[in-house]
C-alpha cells in the first residue's frame, strides 16, 4: 500500500535534514499512537550524508486475528534512514527484529523550502505491504493509520529540537 504525507513546519528544510539524521531527535521521545522509539542502534556521519537507525516498537493492542499469526510481544523493528544533505532528501528502511517475510516498507522523506522564510514542508511517501493472507490488508491500513499520526507528530516536533 502506497502512502504519502506532506507536512509544513517551522524550520528550514535543512534544519529538519539535521534533526532526522541526528540521535539526540529520537531519544526520550514520547510514545505517540503506540509506537515507541526504544534505542537508537547506528549512527553514521560521512560529511554529505548521515547515516542512522533507530528501533521501535508498536505497544498498541491488537486485533485477536492478527495475534494468531503474529505475537504483539514481537510487533518491533528498526528503521534504516541514511539523510542525503546535499539532496536535501533521505530514503528509509524497515527492518522487523520478527517476521521479516511478513512485513516490508521503504520510501523517501524530500525536505522543500515552505512559504516562509525559514520554513519547509517535509514529504514522506513509502510502501508498506504485509504478506499475511487475509488480514494483511487490514493490518496494512491499521499500521498506515498510526504511521500518519506519528510522522504528523514527529514532523511538528522538529521547531523543538535544538540538537
Amino acid at each position: 500500500m502506497h502512502f504519502s504525507i506532506d507536512q509544513d513546519v517551522n524550520v528550514s528544510p535543512e534544519m529538519a535534514m539535521v534533526a532526522y539524521g541526528s540521535p539526540a531527535f529520537y531519544e526520550g521521545r514520547p510514545d505517540v499512537d503506540n509506537i515507541a522509539v526504544l534505542e537508537v542502534v547506528n549512527f553514521e556521519d560521512n560529511d554529505t550524508s548521515l547515516l542512522i537507525e533507530v528501533r521501535f516498537k508498536f505497544k498498541g493492542s491488537i486485533s485477536s486475528a492478527v495475534k494468531t499469526v503474529i505475537d504483539p510481544d514481537k510487533m518491533s523493528w528498526i528503521t534504516r534512514t541514511e539523510v542525503l544533505l546535499e539532496e536535501r532528501r533521505s530514503t528509509f528502511t524497515v527492518l522487523p527484529d520478527h517476521y521479516p517475510d511478513r512485513l516490508t516498507s521503504s520510501g523517501s522523506y524530500h525536505f522543500a523550502d515552505g512559504t516562509g522564510r525559514n520554513t519547509a514542508v517535509v514529504t514522506v511517501e513509502g510502501d508498506l505491504k504485509v504478506h499475511v493472507p487475509i488480514v494483511g490488508r487490514s493490518v496494512e491500513k491499521v499500521i498506515l493509520s498510526g504511521l500518519g499520526t506519528y510522522i504528523g507528530q514527529e514532523v511538528r516536533s522538529l521547531p523543538d529540537f535544538d540538537g
